[in-house]
């Protein structure tokens, strides 16, 4: 399209800007409407997920862990997006109106929520934008941790497919919530819904919270970032290309589009995003390459363009891990006997070996509002570049109610989150901070909001809170190589 509508930065507008003071007034018309009118607030909100116990058609449709995460989510925005500038239009805003995202990692305070959702009050009457549930300290300026914010992760996996890669493993289009998390899904995904909180903390109230909207748009973002990286590697398989999902367009009738529909942003969907800078920190862009007999069973290659090889497990905990608002460190002893074969297979070659860290059958009654990060092999009083070198994903509890209690032939099941640490082992390799390679310690560290610098003193209500009533359980923390 020649003159696609562009989504920008909410970060780089004025308060006022029309952007936002039209977007909040789109809300507050969507928000008068009748539920059952599928332009209204309610109803759209409803296709991401309700509590409605008579839910109406095309509610409850999200799709999260699952390698559909990225396309449906983009899917509803997009329809969502032209809902909102038919509503701006009516009001007699402009036509070139397009959805902004929230840069969460983008510096300069922008961590912080956009301050036009802070403010219960706006002009005069209540504001739309804002919410009083939000987790403590949001709507006063808090910031969120970077260890949640950044994109590095997903950005530094190159395929698509997989719990442990970008997108997310293959699952049954069919359902809300799998156990195959991709990395983009997790952080900051996950992360960020859990700590906005409120009603952005559970997948069934979340897109009521405006905030949810420009927090997808970065999302989207993200992966409109990925596919133009040279290294990336879609998914070229029919069952994701061809499937498809039912929405409403902006005049309130039935529509559709498949995953093959939405790869183009610009030429498909005629909207592209302005190219604020990402950043991405120098030791997950810059991966080591070194041949390490011991702990190693050969050439590490961190992230190499070829599909994942089938993992074998090599290691695991002993006994479950329980959560409740602290520090927790699980060891994983590493079984010789399996690394063995494996060791003396690749010596004999050029194999290229990684390393994966399983967390598996994660539960809890609902999510308690935390973000833990997982750490390999922490010193015991870390500084902050141990926090940072030894930080390989985070774990929090976005969906558990939706797992446990699953709508449709689902079965109920625990929460899964896969990350690949070659990496980090091949820095603590070179480095001999792990030589002996029979054991790791994994630590599940709560991750804190930042204090505003105007109000310093919040540093202490914003400390991670105990949730000892609702306690995440972890069953097995697991050690894999491929």
């Amino acid at each position: 399209m020649p003159n696609p509508f562009v989504r920008v930065d909410v970060w780089s507008l004025a308060d006022t800007d029309p952007i936002i003071t039209w977007y909040a007034k789109a809300v507050a018309t969507m928000k008068a409407k009748p539920a059952a009118d599928p332009t209204s607030w309610t109803y759209q909100a409803a296709i991401h997920g309700s509590l409605d116990p008579h839910p109406a058609a095309g509610w409850n449709q999200c799709r999260h862990g699952s390698w559909y995460f990225v396309s449906w989510h983009r899917m509803y925005l997009y329809f969502f997006e032209r809902i909102v500038r038919a509503q701006v239009v009516a009001l007699g805003g402009p036509a070139d109106w397009a959805l902004p995202y929230w840069n969460y990692d983008g510096g300069n305070g922008h961590n912080a929520l956009p301050t036009p959702f802070r403010n219960p009050m706006q002009g005069g009457q209540n504001n739309p934008l804002y919410l009083a549930e939000r987790a403590t300290g949001i709507n006063a300026g808090a910031g969120l941790p970077p260890s949640i914010t950044s994109p590095a992760f997903a950005l530094s996996r190159t395929q698509f497919t997989g719990a442990s890669e970008f997108g997310g493993g293959i699952t049954s289009p069919l359902g809300q919530f799998f156990a195959q998390t991709g990395r983009l899904e997790q952080t900051p995904h996950n992360d960020v819904h859990v700590a906005i909180g409120g009603f952005m903390g559970n997948p069934d109230t979340a897109a009521e919270d405006p905030i949810f909207w420009l927090h997808h748009a970065n999302i989207d973002r993200i992966w409109w970032l990925w596919q133009q990286q040279p290294t990336s590697v879609p998914t070229t398989d029919p069952a994701w290309l061809g499937q498809s999902f039912p929405f409403f367009d902006d005049g309130g009738a039935p529509a559709s589009l498949s995953d093959a529909g939405v790869l183009d942003t610009t030429a498909q969907l005629d909207y592209t995003y302005d190219h604020a800078p990402i950043r991405i920190p120098p030791s997950i862009r810059v991966p080591l390459l070194t041949r390490w007999p011991l702990p190693w069973p050969g050439l590490i290659v961190p992230n190499p363009p070829d599909p994942v090889p089938e993992r074998t497990i090599v290691g695991a905990s002993v006994e479950p891990v329980r959560l409740i608002g602290g520090a927790v460190t699980a060891p994983v002893v590493v079984d010789e006997r399996a690394v063995a074969p494996l060791r003396a297979e690749a010596l004999a070659s050029t194999l290229q070996q990684r390393a994966f860290l399983d967390i598996d059958d994660i539960e809890a009654e609902r999510n308690p509002g935390a973000v833990y990060g997982v750490y390999v092999n922490l010193p015991p009083q870390p500084t902050a570049d141990d926090l940072a070198s030894h930080h390989v994903g985070n774990l929090s509890t976005f969906g558990v109610e939706r797992a446990r209690n699953p709508r449709g032939d689902e079965h109920a099941h625990g929460l899964h989150v896969s990350m690949e640490i070659t990496e980090v082992l091949d820095r603590m390799a070179a480095d001999g901070s792990w030589h002996e390679g029979n054991q790791l310690a994994v630590t599940f560290l709560p991750q804190s909001l930042e204090a505003p610098a105007e109000a310093p003193g919040m540093a202490e209500e914003l400390k991670p809170q105990g949730h000892a009533d609702l306690p995440i359980t972890i069953g097995r923390v697991s050690l894999h190589f491929a």
